[in-house]
């Protein structure tokens, strides 16, 4: 697991939850048992100050980091799909986004194709990107954030011919790939579950518990989490979903014990792991 994609997740699991922010020597110790260096650490922190998802602030000698406005929305929307889920009825409309970017823009235009992927958009055709899921204002804040407003437009509109929706849906997202993913996650964590007894520490619940969500955290560029209404019968998402959520909660109590033991508030954050925020956290109910 690379050092930054640690921290996305460490973020969305802990410390959105306990004031957003983190000293440098908190995140030393919990990123330590997955053989993370402090050189390596320094690094990953500043590539996601660099590049907007971090803030930092300094006290003393002493490094502070913090989700910028940015982080805390992509932190939220991360944790929703993953804890959560989409589960959405659809009112049978698709959100269609249509755009034409210079080439002079097209490391922005990249930029947007990646985040368009994220948040469930499908490629239909050069430029024009579908949805069946009200995504409206995330659409809207990307193209303020990459400054392309001026070359997109975007539509809400019921669907008409040739295809049918669920014909449509298979034009634009390999269905069966992304059931074959979730077979594998299921097939991989399954057994672990089972022999969940195994694991004698909190440390190791921790690291456990880390490998499961950054693990199942991988859909979120795979499964555009479309409606029930436009999925198969049987679909492996909502196994997976299951599966995820039972060995979560088995693993959490002894994790939060291990992330409140390293744990040490910032000015933003006076009291310890009972904070409201975390014990209601989506994977403890």
């Amino acid at each position: 697991m690379k050092a930054r994609s640690l921290l996305f997740n460490l973020w969305g699991d802990y410390i959105q939850h306990v004031g957003g922010e983190a000293w440098a020597s908190t995140l030393a110790a919990w990123v330590r048992p997955f053989g993370v260096s402090e050189a390596a650490l320094r690094q990953a922190l500043s590539r996601m100050a660099r590049q907007g998802w971090l803030e930092v602030r300094k006290v003393g000698n002493r490094t502070c980091y913090a989700l910028s406005a940015a982080g805390r929305r992509r932190i939220a929307e991360a944790s929703r799909r993953v804890y959560d889920g989409r589960d959405v009825d659809w009112d049978g409309r698709w959100r269609v986004l249509v755009y034409s970017v210079p080439e002079a823009l097209r490391n922005r235009r990249n930029d947007l194709r990646r985040e368009l992927i994220w948040t469930g958009f499908a490629h239909l055709s050069p430029g024009t990107w579908i949805s069946p899921n009200p995504l409206e204002d995330s659409v809207r804040e990307l193209l303020r954030r990459y400054g392309l407003e001026p070359y997109a437009t975007l539509f809400v509109a019921p669907y008409a011919e040739p295809w049918s929706a669920p014909d449509l849906v298979r034009r634009c997202w390999d269905l069966e790939a992304i059931q074959a993913s979730y077979d594998r996650f299921i097939a991989r964590w399954e057994p672990r579950l089972e022999a969940s007894s195994r694991l004698h520490s909190d440390e190791e619940r921790f690291v456990e518990q880390i490998r499961l969500v950054h693990d199942y955290r991988k859909f979120l560029f795979v499964d555009p989490g479309l409606p029930r209404r436009l999925l198969p019968d049987t679909w492996r998402g909502h196994d997976a979903r299951r599966l995820f959520q039972a060995y979560y909660a088995r693993l959490r109590p002894g994790a939060l014990r291990f992330l409140e033991r390293h744990f040490e508030p910032t000015q933003a954050h006076d009291g310890g792991g009972e904070d409201r925020g975390v014990r209601e956290h989506p994977g403890l109910s």
